[in-house]
């Protein structure tokens, strides 16, 4: 056992997950100062709307040290404030990644103890993180430090021989740090768990539905459309509390580990979308970062080098049949799209899609015109509705949801689009939300429509 675990100290693990942790902290704190920046003296000033008085006293109360409370000149605030927002940049770009993990640490702090009751609760995790990574090596990529280290000709990874005692503690002090990161967030989703199976409402499934009656958390269209689906608040309840309880077991497999990790992001994707809590979503979805291996971020990497080699290369091809005289012409795109032509959003949009559309697989079609109609045997009623798309090859129609779904997977810029588009229609809320969008669309807007053109519309407005 002995050796396994001095065989284990013998290089440093999660590198990449460290660094990348580095620049995702230091983004989201960046971007809290940045946020609140035009009202950085009313929200955190000595003078604001939560005193420097107040601040010391629960600050005593609860043993919290900040910078802030040292002086309460309005100059010294500005100060402080300031060298923060460069304190961060300095530990976004890693260099003397040591050094300025301190002092990153001791302003963010600062800046959580000074005014809390503005935070989400996300600065608690970073908080406690952030004290385990200062004994771990956060700049061995995407740094200065790693830039400055190629220069000298020194390897980014040093497997320690037997004899370097000095070299296996700096080890030891990394791994550990690591792996007290990985412990503390997977003890936060399980005691959470925990906590909510003891819950009445959480047993019932009726938790979601509660939450989402919190104006402050909540979108209203969100909430009708999330409510109106008894399915899917149960399911979301469960959902919940069995990815929480089970997120440390699973992530022992390295197959359930990518499974249980995804529904964490989902899960906090919901949270950041439907209630509003972006920084707490956010640093939730950074500390994933930690759990994926050096050599699972190298295949990410070659995986996203290939597909781009992929595309260009599928460009390419596509572009020397085009631009060929002898096959000009010859080339048919594989989807046909049906809008409505007196749309303007509709148009705009479509000349987007046409933009992006470098491989000729879409052509568009107005279905206000009477041809495109007894062509394609086209429902005009239908296609007021919704946009309907034909695929060539098969002959068969899509309409609404579908029709979106079917040109993402067509255009590679939305191809990020595609799961979430899938994940809508199977569980039926994505046709819900086209359908309401597609009824507030203006097909006229007001005071834009010329005489000679509005008398054409009327007239052409009902085709048989």
């Amino acid at each position: 056992m002995f050796n396994r675990i001095a065989q284990w100290n013998q290089t440093q693990h999660m590198l990449m997950g460290a660094s990348l942790l580095r620049i995702a902290y230091g983004t989201i704190l960046l971007y809290m100062y940045l946020m609140h920046y035009a009202q950085r003296a009313f929200l955190w000033g000595p003078h604001g709307i939560y005193t420097l008085e107040d601040s010391r006293v629960d600050a005593w109360f609860n043993t919290s040290f900040s910078l802030y409370h040292l002086h309460a000149s309005p100059l010294y605030f500005e100060i402080i404030f300031h060298a923060g927002i460069l304190v961060t940049l300095w530990f976004i770009i890693g260099y003397k990644g040591r050094i300025a993990s301190i002092v990153q640490f001791i302003f963010a702090w600062s800046l959580f103890a000074r005014n809390s009751v503005i935070l989400d609760g996300g600065d608690n995790i970073m908080s406690l993180l952030l004290v385990y990574l200062l004994f771990a090596n956060m700049t061995a990529y995407f740094s200065v430090d790693s830039y400055l280290k190629q220069r000298r000709g020194e390897p980014t990874q040093i497997t320690v021989p037997p004899g370097f005692a000095h070299m296996r503690m700096r080890n030891l002090f990394h791994n550990l740090a690591i792996l007290a990161c990985m412990l503390q967030v997977c003890i936060m989703y399980f005691t959470s768990g925990l906590h909510k199976v003891m819950g009445e409402l959480w047993q019932n499934g009726t938790a979601i539905y509660y939450i989402l009656q919190v104006n402050e958390y909540t979108h209203p269209f969100f909430q009708q459309l999330i409510s109106s689906s008894e399915l899917l608040i149960v399911a979301a309840t469960y959902a919940t509390i069995v990815v929480q309880i089970a997120y440390p077991f699973l992530l022992v497999n390295h197959r359930t580990r990518y499974v249980v990790m995804a529904g964490v992001v989902g899960m906090h994707v919901g949270i950041a979308v439907v209630m509003g809590l972006f920084t707490f979503s956010f640093v939730m979805i950074a500390n994933q970062l930690l759990f994926l291996r050096d050599r699972e971020y190298n295949a990410i990497s070659q995986f996203t080098k290939r597909c781009v080699e992929r595309i260009k290369q599928r460009w390419q091809r596509k572009n020397e049949q085009v631009s060929d005289p002898v096959r000009e012409g010859v080339v048919s795109a594989k989807i046909s799209v049906f809008y409505d032509g007196w749309c303007p959003v509709c148009r705009k949009s479509m000349t987007r899609l046409q933009k992006w559309d470098r491989s000729n697989q879409l052509v568009f079609h107005s279905f206000r015109e009477k041809e495109v109609l007894t062509r394609y045997q086209l429902d005009f009623e239908r296609a007021e509705k919704r946009m309907i798309t034909r695929e060539e090859r098969s002959g068969r129609m899509y309409e609404g949801i579908e029709s979106v779904w079917l040109i993402a997977r067509k255009l590679p810029v939305l191809w990020l689009f595609v799961p979430v588009l899938w994940i809508a229609m199977v569980l039926g809320f994505g046709q819900r939300i086209y359908d309401f969008l597609a009824e507030r669309r203006a097909i006229i807007p007001v005071g834009s429509c010329e005489e000679e053109a509005c008398e054409w519309q009327e007239s052409e407005r009902h085709i048989p």
